[in-house]
């Protein structure tokens, strides 16, 4: 009898940790989203940082002693906020694509439930989580179009500049350039919004990957 209660014992202990380690389909994914939310926010990062630059070496192109070497600053910078936003462009289509494999996983591992309640209970958490992206996901979206309006004046200035570099031509050229360090500035503090709205959605997402 004792050996019977003991092996019973041992297999309840197993149970819970034979279970945790086999995820489902939509938990691996939910895993994978939120690892390329990490990946996401990390490239916002640095794109603020390069930005930043941007923005200093706008505001010192007036002076004459440095000018070509704050335009070189300028160019170098702009050119790696370009190849960095192309990166930004791709991992944002990868959490997108994430979140609809997670959906259908998470859809399909339930569609066998027979309880009303239960069914209702697991909709409307299905339902929660489509909200609650698709609100990151405008968010994303609207930030992304403003970043192609200030990338397209950026490199509209790169052009100008380099087709005619003087001290009048610098000086014309000001009013456009405060507009670009206007929108810059906005820029970073929507993108730092917006990264904060992507860590709350990582957070949800990976709390339904049970910490993966």
């Amino acid at each position: 009898m004792k050996n019977t209660l003991f092996t019973l014992m041992a297999l309840c202990m197993a149970l819970p940790l034979s279970g945790h380690s086999q995820n489902s389909d939509s938990l691996n994914i939910a895993g994978d989203q939120s690892a390329s939310m990490n990946k996401l926010d990390d490239l916002m990062g640095r794109a603020q940082k390069r930005l930043s630059y941007i923005m200093t070496n706008l505001g010192e192109l007036s002076d004459n002693n440095d000018a070509n070497n704050n335009f070189d600053k300028f160019k170098e910078n702009l050119e790696d906020l370009v190849g960095i936003r192309s990166d930004i462009k791709d991992r944002a289509e990868r959490v997108r694509e994430l979140q609809g494999q997670r959906i259908a996983a998470w859809t399909k591992e339930v569609s066998g439930m027979t309880d009303k309640d239960m069914r209702k209970l697991t909709n409307d958490q299905i339902d929660a989580a489509k909200a609650d992206f698709d609100a990151l996901d405008k968010q994303m979206r609207e930030v992304g179009g403003d970043a192609n309006d200030l990338t397209a004046l950026l490199q509209d200035l790169q052009k100008y500049y380099a087709s005619s570099f003087s001290p009048d031509s610098i000086k014309t050229s000001q009013p456009m350039v405060q507009k670009a360090l206007a929108a810059a500035q906005e820029m970073l503090k929507d993108t730092d919004a917006l990264r904060d709205s992507i860590n709350k959605s990582k957070k949800k997402v990976k709390g339904t990957a049970g910490g993966a």
